[in-house]
């Protein structure tokens, strides 16, 4: 070793750590359970989905966090042994799969933006116009299977945003108003 360790640089290193492990859990946990969630929207038999395209970012996002806690982790072992050749190469290898990570992401992404509507569409799915239901989300289309329910105040009072459990709600409602 080429020089002393100060302990409280130990500590925030064992800190950062923690936090930046707790935010891939909690993103792999939670996010790719809503991502999965909204890829299965078209084949879901339900009446009314939603489109929402930062949803596949949740994969890219998650890629970027892990690849900072790597770089983060191996910057700090070079900072203490400075002269390793190992860890000059392990800096590489980190880039080159980071890369390759990325790529993935952005490949995924990119699919799900374009491929996501026409299998919407392939499954008797039909967007409603922007002025209609989610009017006040930017990114987000709402998809039905009777044009009819876009115009609905019932279902625009109940779909208010874009989460999962309001768009169960507006369904429910959907069925509710069938019967």
């Amino acid at each position: 070793m080429g020089k002393e360790v100060d302990s409280f640089y130990l500590y925030c290193l064992a800190g950062m750590s923690l936090v930046v492990v707790g935010l891939p859990w909690f993103m792999f946990s939670f996010g790719f359970e809503l991502t999965e969630i909204h890829f299965e929207y078209p084949v879901s038999g339900l009446s009314i989905i939603v489109f929402d395209p930062i949803m596949s970012c949740t994969v890219i996002g998650w890629i970027l966090i892990l690849f900072v806690f790597i770089v983060a982790v191996i910057g700090s072992v070079k900072e203490m042994w400075k002269d390793n050749e190992r860890i000059r190469l392990a800096q590489k290898q980190v880039g080159k799969v980071f890369n390759k990570m990325f790529f993935c992401g952005l490949t995924l992404f990119v699919a799900n933006y374009l491929l996501w509507p026409m299998w919407a569409s392939y499954n008797n799915f039909e967007p409603c116009p922007s002025s209609t239901l989610l009017h006040n989300e930017s990114f987000v289309t709402a998809w039905v299977t009777d044009i009819e329910t876009c115009y609905n105040d019932k279902v625009d009072t109940v779909l208010e945003n874009s989460l999962h459990e309001t768009v169960l709600r507006a369904n429910e409602l959907i069925e509710n108003l069938k019967k």
